[in-house]
């Protein structure tokens, strides 16, 4: 910061000073130009929401991955879980298979179209971001991601 009064101003005028020195706030922040992003690349043009695009690439990812898993990596409650995951399968972009051992726990895959789908958003999801994060040099971007790993990290204490 150079100290000037254009610091602490964002759209509305406002002086954010005060709160600026408050982690949340800042992440509030910096989620609303994030947000503005993923819904013009992936959300809207692929009809998905952040969640549901975070339960795929994880699945993908995670082949076999039960609902439960996914509720604890995420921190949500299993009922929205549910929700989530059958608004997928409605869509045959996951599918569901109940276990060999125990029969209430529900094994999750990609379909074909739900593969064909997470590789056409990951391909977009690579450069989206872009433009915003123009203003950082590529030592900065490696830190901000590290430094809100080691953040994400404290949700296990």
């Amino acid at each position: 910061m150079t100290g000037n009064a254009d610091d602490h101003e964002l759209p509305g005028g406002l002086d954010h000073s005060r709160m600026q020195t408050l982690l949340g706030y800042n992440l509030a922040q910096a989620s609303i130009p994030t947000l503005k992003v993923f819904e013009r690349h992936i959300g809207k043009p692929l009809g998905v929401t952040q969640v549901e695009y975070t339960v795929l690439v994880l699945i993908d990812s995670n082949p076999d991955v039960t609902g439960k898993q996914l509720c604890a990596s995420l921190s949500t409650a299993a009922a929205r879980m549910s929700l989530i995951l059958d608004r997928l399968a409605e869509r045959d972009l996951v599918a569901k298979k109940q276990g060999d051992d125990d029969k209430r726990v529900q094994h999750l895959r990609l379909t074909k179209s739900g593969k064909a789908f997470v590789d056409k958003a990951q391909g977009i999801a690579a450069t989206m971001e872009n433009d915003l994060l123009r203003p950082l040099t590529g030592v900065e971007k490696a830190v901000l991601m590290e430094l809100l790993r080691k953040v994400a990290a404290q949700r296990k204490a």
